[in-house]
Formats: structure tokens, C-alpha cells, sequence
């Protein structure tokens, strides 16, 4: 493990999604001593907080992340629900989905995010730096004081890969462009999804697969084609989901032009049937092929 440098005050948190690119990023960090002079010269901290809605695979990762983490000297967190930082209803994706009688759609706007993994993180992180540096804590009043303690802004690694960058610049709310930064290292270095993927395999380590909510409303519909062939029950209790949503805003009075699916206009299932039509020519292994190597958390914003 890869040593803070001397005296270094600072702060540095990875973003940990679970995936390949937050990975290649953890694995820089703990076997690249230039990677982490530059990057995150002082105390380093991991952060992920969970959606409940992770694929099997991406489950098994984060716990051995978590191995991974303690043998290294890397302090690890992972929040969860039941800890409290997870805000209203969002205790989970599909928890919220079920109390909203809503279905997440590629024509709403891309709240899940800001919801189930910022909001929780920066709760947590105000939390975790008042306990560490004996700040206050609320309102964010504990990241001011962190830096009027002359440590620097707390640096935010985060895991976007060359090639995404148009998913970087979404606002900062005011409290957060005065105490933390935000760094994108993959960037800077010309890592795109496959150099990410290549650094894991150098390491000797199994390469994860990418890390998206298992019903994201924002996979492709190759993707889909994955999902019903894969896990055929979350795919109909996501079915169910959308048709409780379409039931509500009927009752409502709702147009049913107005009244948005998954996909927009056409159901889950219409557009199930149009993909099987679309991809008939691609094999079971393509389409295994093609989920390992695509994202779809990339309409989010950082």
C-alpha cells in the first residue's frame, strides 16, 4: 500500500461505484505511487453508497473491495440504508419506484443519482469529517470549517472515463464549489472503458462488471435484451412496476399519450419484442459480450 505524503493535511474521497472504472481507479491509487502523490497525497478515503439495485456480480465485488480495502490499509465506506443517510423514500431504487407508484424513464429528469448516491455520500462525509477532524456537523457547515482549518478543499475523485466527458460540468450547489473539488483522473490521463478494463486484468485481478442499477431506465436496448434473458424476474417485476405507474396517473385522469413509460411512448414489453426482432442476428455471447462492455449510467452528470 501506497503511503499519504508527509505532513500532507489534505482530504481525497473515491467515488466507488463498484465498476471498472472506480476500480481501475482503486487499484491506481494502491499500486501507483506517482498515481497517488498526484491524485491523493494526503488521507484517502472510499465512499460508496448502495442503490439496492445492484447486479449479483457487482455485490460480490464491493465485499471483495472490501477484503481488498482492509489488507491495504484503505479506509472503506459503504452505506447503506439502514445507517440514515439515504433521504425520504429513496431507501433503495426499487423501494422508491413501489412508494411512488412511479417507473424512472428516459423522458424524466435523472434524479436517481443525486438521490441514491450523492446525497447519501456528502451526508455521510460531513459525518465522517466531524468525527475525524472534530468539526461541526449539519448543514454542511462542517466542510467550511474543515477548510478554514487550512486543509484545502476535500478533493472528489471520480470515476469517468475518457471518452464520457460530456458528463462532466453538471452545477455545483454553492456549498460545494467553496469546499470540495471535483477530479477526474481518468480523464486526464486518456483512460477510456478499455484501458480501464486492461489496468485491472495487469493487476491479476478479475476485471468487474459495469456497475449500473439492474433496472436503469437508461440501458440500451441491447441491454434490455440482457436483462429478460438473464434475470427474467426482474424483468417482470420491473413490468409490474411500469404498469402500476401507468394505472396511477390513469386513475388520475391522465392522457395516455402523457402518461410516459420506461422507454417513453411504447411499454417494456413492446419494446422487449422490438429488440428480439432488431438483434436476432447477435448471439447469447455478443449480448454478454456487449453488457460487460457499456455503462449506462452515463446520462448522470458529476
Amino acid at each position: 500500500m501506497t503511503n499519504a505524503t508527509p505532513g500532507n493535511k489534505s482530504l481525497t474521497v473515491l467515488s466507488y461505484g463498484g465498476g471498472q472504472d472506480s476500480t481501475a481507479l482503486l487499484y491506481k491509487l494502491a499500486f501507483d505511487q506517482d498515481f497517488r502523490n498526484r491524485y491523493a497525497p494526503g488521507r484517502l478515503l472510499v465512499i460508496m453508497a448502495d442503490t439496492k439495485d445492484e447486479h449479483p456480480e457487482t455485490v460480490k465485488h464491493v465485499e471483495e473491495t472490501k477484503t481488498f480495502c482492509a489488507k491495504e490499509g484503505i479506509e472503506f465506506a459503504h452505506i447503506t440504508p439502514d445507517m440514515g443517510y439515504h433521504g425520504g423514500k429513496w431507501q433503495g431504487y426499487r423501494e422508491f419506484l413501489n412508494a411512488t407508484r412511479t417507473c424512472g424513464s428516459k423522458a424524466f429528469r435523472k434524479t436517481c443519482t443525486d438521490n441514491l448516491k450523492l446525497k447519501p455520500i456528502y451526508r455521510y462525509l460531513e459525518e465522517w469529517i466531524s468525527m475525524n477532524y472534530g468539526t461541526v456537523c449539519g448543514r454542511k457547515r462542517g466542510f467550511y470549517q474543515f477548510v478554514h482549518q487550512g486543509r484545502g478543499k476535500v478533493r472528489i475523485i471520480i470515476g469517468i472515463a475518457a471518452g464520457e466527458e460530456k458528463r462532466i460540468g453538471a452545477p455545483l450547489e454553492k456549498w460545494a464549489q467553496e469546499t470540495t473539488e471535483r477530479c477526474y483522473p481518468l480523464v486526464d490521463l486518456g483512460m477510456d472503458r478499455k484501458a480501464c478494463q486492461d489496468y485491472i486484468a495487469s493487476t491479476g485481478r478479475k476485471v468487474p462488471p459495469p456497475s449500473n442499477c439492474i433496472l436503469c431506465p437508461f440501458m440500451s436496448d441491447i441491454e434490455l435484451l440482457w436483462l429478460y434473458n438473464h434475470m427474467p424476474e426482474d424483468f417482470e417485476d420491473w413490468c409490474r412496476i411500469e404498469q402500476a405507474k401507468l394505472d396511477r396517473f390513469e386513475s388520475e385522469g391522465l392522457p395516455r399519450e402523457k402518461n410516459l413509460t420506461v422507454w417513453g411512448k411504447k411499454t417494456l414489453r413492446e419494446k422487449l419484442a422490438e429488440a428480439q426482432a432488431k438483434y436476432s442476428h447477435m448471439t447469447s455471447e455478443e449480448i454478454d459480450d456487449y453488457k460487460f462492455s457499456h455503462g449506462h449510467c452515463v446520462m448522470s452528470k458529476y
